[in-house]
Order: C-alpha cells, then structure tokens, then sequence
C-alpha cells in the first residue's frame, strides 16, 4: 500500500484530562484528509465542544481552550456523529492511537453510537521503526524538522502529525506503510457476535 494509493485521514482530540472512563471529556476534534500522498488543508473538520463542565485551569493553560470558548459550542451529542462521518471509511492516521480512539469510542457508545471502526495508523509505530528514545509529538517533530503552528490544539496537531506522517512514511518506503496499519474491526465483529 502505497500513500497514492488510498486517502488517509489525521485526527486528533483535545480532552478535560487523560481518562475518560474517570469523567474526561473531549473539548475539541480535528481531522484533515491526505488524498494521493498529499495534504488537503482544505478538506478538514474542526469543532470545539461544550464538554458540559468547567475545563480545568492547566488543561487552559495547555491548550489554550476555556470554559468561556465552549460555553456556546455544541456538546458532542451534536458533535460527534458529524465528526464520525467526516472520517468515512479512511485509514485513519493518529498519534498516540489509543488515546484519541478511547475518548472517540467511549463518547459514541454513551451517545447510542458504535465505536470507530476505521483502520489505523499509530505514528508512535513508525517512529519506533526509525528511532530510538522518545516518541511523544514534540520529539517526532523536531526530529524531522518540522516546525509545528499552534500546538496543543487539534487543528494545530492534526498539521503536524500529517507532515511528520507524510515524511517518516516516505523515510520507511511507501511499500511497506501497511505492515503498520492495525485492524479495528475484528474486534467489534468478534463482541457482536456473540
């Protein structure tokens, strides 16, 4: 599978905290479509939300969303199936995967929806195949080079983690880019069945 071959779709979360089964919530989504191994700044979707509950002051103080930022904003109820939608069927690209995907799949179930099923690239895997030490955004970013614009918010991570995407997968070679993508829907197909 090569970065021509199919669209991919970077996503990223900004939440209340770190947990979501212990009240986080999510404050903030942001995707943007690569289609043929290129960046479609256009073809994005970003939405604050109202996470119904006062964002804490260091979660304010890291991101730069407020309480008062997502006092009019729509709640994830109105938020999310949208999200869901935007993302389609796409591979989809995030950094620190489980993270991102537990505050997307615990929201839909809590609103009626199901999970997200989409395939997935983890960038911390690639970055693992080609350095050692540390792998969090940051550490990807200046290791590649790549100056990131508004960090900390969705929008901000979602452009740096495609640029960072786009050049450790040209670093790996493009032929093996689907040895790193990880199947989500067995899982679901195997607790449906039963």
């Amino acid at each position: 599978m090569g970065l021509k071959d199919r669209n991919f779709v970077i996503l990223d979360t900004e939440t209340t905290g770190l947990n979501p089964y212990r009240g986080a919530r999510l404050i903030e989504v942001a995707a943007l479509r690569i289609k043929e191994g290129e960046i479609d700044e256009r073809d994005c979707y970003t939405e604050l939300i109202n996470p119904e509950h006062p964002i804490p002051i260091f979660i304010t103080r890291l991101t730069g969303i407020s309480t008062r930022m997502v006092k009019n904003a729509r709640t994830v109820d109105r938020v999310l199936p949208d999200f869901l939608d935007f993302l389609g069927n796409d591979i989809l690209v995030i950094q620190n995967a489980p993270f991102d995907l537990s505050f997307l799949d615990h929201h839909a179930l809590d609103i009626g929806l199901s999970p997200v099923k989409n395939d997935f690239i983890d960038t911390i895997s690639l970055s693992r195949s080609l350095f050692r030490g540390r792998h969090n955004l940051d550490t990807i970013l200046a290791r590649l080079s790549i100056l990131p614009e508004n960090r900390h918010r969705a929008l901000g991570d979602v452009l740096a983690t495609a640029r960072a995407f786009l050049k450790m997968s040209y670093m790996i070679g493009e032929e093996n880019l689907g040895s790193f993508v990880r199947k989500r829907y067995r899982l679901y197909q195997r607790n449906n069945s039963s």
